[in-house]
């Protein structure tokens, strides 16, 4: 094999950062233009984050168990990376999901209030990244 297994994860973690930063940039452009367009790059960028989000919990766990062991302890959730970053993701799910009612006109949602939850959502996403970086010794 090319790489060990926990390597994976490694690979992975970095398509759903840049993902969901890239969203939040293009809702922050989509604020500004209102072009249709944006919206389509802001939910394109969410679900494709959300889809590599899948692989790198997977990978996560799977190097959690054979390095770390962190998540024997789940709890708490501002302190324990595996934790944060599953909540995260089910977060920015249950944030596609409004997004995309908003973007076929089934609901209609502010786009300050959407652009302040994505802030709250991202800033909670970076910050379980940070606490990754700790756990593998990046920082």
């Amino acid at each position: 094999m090319i790489y060990e297994k926990e390597m994976f994860h490694y690979l992975f973690l970095h398509f759903p950062i840049a993902l969901f930063c890239t969203a939040f940039i293009f809702e922050l452009i989509n604020l500004i233009d209102k072009k249709r367009k944006y919206a389509t790059f802001v939910l394109w960028n969410i679900g494709m984050a959300i889809f590599w989000s899948f692989f790198s919990i997977i990978s996560g766990f799977i190097t959690d168990w054979s390095l770390y062991g962190h998540m024997e302890s789940p709890l708490p959730v501002w302190t324990t990376h595996g934790t944060h970053m599953i909540i995260a993701s089910i977060l920015y799910i249950f944030m596609f999901i409004l997004k995309y009612l908003n973007y076929s006109n089934k609901v209609k949602l502010s786009n300050n209030v959407v652009l302040f939850f994505h802030f709250i959502i991202l800033s909670f996403f970076i910050h379980g990244t940070h606490i990754g970086a700790k756990l593998a010794d990046r920082l």
